[in-house]
């Protein structure tokens, strides 16, 4: 029997994984540690205890998850501070100084981007992600063709969904509205909409009808503010129900929802709930711009309210809930590696999740794969594709206080080659900002 340091290599055909620490969230049949059998590729079989017939790895209870799901992230933005661009200090800031940015975005520039935050994912273990993509004109913007490119480019390593994310201003005209739709279905993408405090409900209402034409699925940037009683929540529900597309429609931030009184709280929640609606909770951008403010001397003041959605009670509704890395390194945060494991770990402190690795995997692995839609739920079963993250740490405590360490990523049953396992390295942008300066000077 070999030991977990020995899956650095290639390794058989068949083998087992012995003794391993898995998510019940994960296995068909909960319980004790089990074996997996990995055979040409999947899982063939998992059991208590191995047969003498393959090569034995013992873990030695390392945790066993399968690889991550990571619904909300913002690809067209990311690395925009490594191209001179500064940490904003509130949503809407963040927002302006992005849309001032678009004349500077050029293909390459984006094609770089785009692939520098995918090796990123893919060597922290995530097969899966959804990405938003500004839409900044009717039929399109450049970035779309470019994330459409990195889809083709990256089959087989990361599942790439892409949502538009239009400002819903846009569906107030019929004309415009059916121009964007269309071009999204045309994309094959999922229909996104930022929705501010105050938005026109008929441009929502709108949304939702051309979204059933046209058969998408809607995500919606919702409620992403601290100010009670202003909530889009409930009239999303509604609409949900209406056009029949609640289980396919998603709304992310909803940090407002801590702010309400715990009725009103209640009555949105189960609306959500009735309607078949999934939330996404985004601790690293709502954290950091949320509640942001400087007293009278223009002194930074510490955050006294969270941005963070009230997990706790969505699960206790029955809502299906997942955490998103969001923004990584652009204005809206200046942090982010787009590693939902860490992302589990933050989530664990800020929202005080009891037993993250055993009742909260599911957030970032099975829920949001559902949610999205993909062939496969991230359940372990026979069958199932063996893309695995194996964490050396033998519970929550162990992984998410140290959460890179020693983690290794098997796709098809196979590790990860030496440079795809790299983390890139941020030198690799330097070039772009000097592109974008002497394209400045011309």
């Amino acid at each position: 029997m070999q030991p977990l340091c020995a899956l650095t290599d290639a390794l058989p055909s068949r083998y087992w994984l012995v003794r391993a620490n898995v998510s019940p969230a994960l296995l068909q049949a909960p319980g004790a540690p089990v074996a997996l059998l990995v055979e040409e590729g999947r899982i063939a079989a998992i059991e208590r205890q191995p047969t003498p017939d393959a090569v034995q790895f013992d873990l030695d209870g390392a945790t066993v998850l399968t690889r991550f799901v990571d619904p909300h992230v913002h690809l067209d933005k990311g690395d925009l501070l490594a191209m001179g661009l500064q940490p904003a200090e509130s949503l809407m800031d963040a927002v302006a100084a992005v849309r001032a940015d678009y004349a500077r975005w050029t293909e390459d520039e984006l094609r770089q981007r785009i692939d520098f935050g995918l090796r990123t994912a893919f060597a922290h273990g995530t097969r899966a992600l959804n990405t938003y993509c500004d839409w900044s004109e009717p039929e399109g913007p450049l970035a779309w063709a470019v994330l459409q490119a990195s889809r083709e480019d990256w089959q087989g390593r990361i599942e790439l969904l892409l949502t538009a994310l239009v400002d819903v201003a846009h569906f107030a005209q019929e004309d415009q509205a059916d121009v964007i739709s269309r071009a999204v279905a045309m994309g094959g993408g999922r229909l996104g909409l930022f929705v501010y405090p105050g938005a026109e409900p008929r441009a929502l209402r709108r949304a939702f009808e051309c979204a059933a034409r046209q058969g998408l699925a809607m995500d919606i940037h919702a409620d992403e503010h601290l100010e009670p009683p202003v909530t889009q929540l409930g009239l999303i529900a509604s609409l949900a129900r209406e056009f029949g597309l609640g289980p396919r429609t998603v709304c992310s931030h909803a940090c407002v929802l801590q702010m309400l009184s715990s009725p009103e709280r209640l009555r949105v929640l189960e609306g959500l709930a009735e309607a078949g609606v999934s939330l996404v909770c985004l601790p690293y951008t709502n954290l950091y711009l949320q509640d942001s403010a400087r007293d009278c001397r223009g002194q930074r003041t510490t955050p006294q309210r969270r941005g963070i959605l009230p997990v706790h009670e969505a699960r206790a509704h029955g809502i299906a809930l997942a955490f998103g890395s969001d923004n990584h390194r652009d204005p809206f945060f200046p942090g982010g590696d787009l590693d939902p494991l860490q992302l589990l770990a933050l989530a664990t402190l800020v929202a005080q999740l009891d037993e993250p690795l055993r009742d909260w995997a599911d957030t970032i692995t099975t829920i949001p794969a559902r949610f999205l839609g993909l062939a496969w739920d991230g359940v372990l079963r026979p069958g199932a594709p063996a893309d695995l993250v194996i964490h050396p740490g033998r519970n929550s405590r162990e992984v998410l206080g140290r959460v890179g360490a020693g983690r290794r990523v098997l796709r098809n049953g196979q590790p990860l080659g030496q440079a795809e396992a790299q983390l890139p390295d941020f030198r690799d942008l330097d070039a772009l900002r000097q592109s974008r300066a002497l394209r400045a000077c011309a």
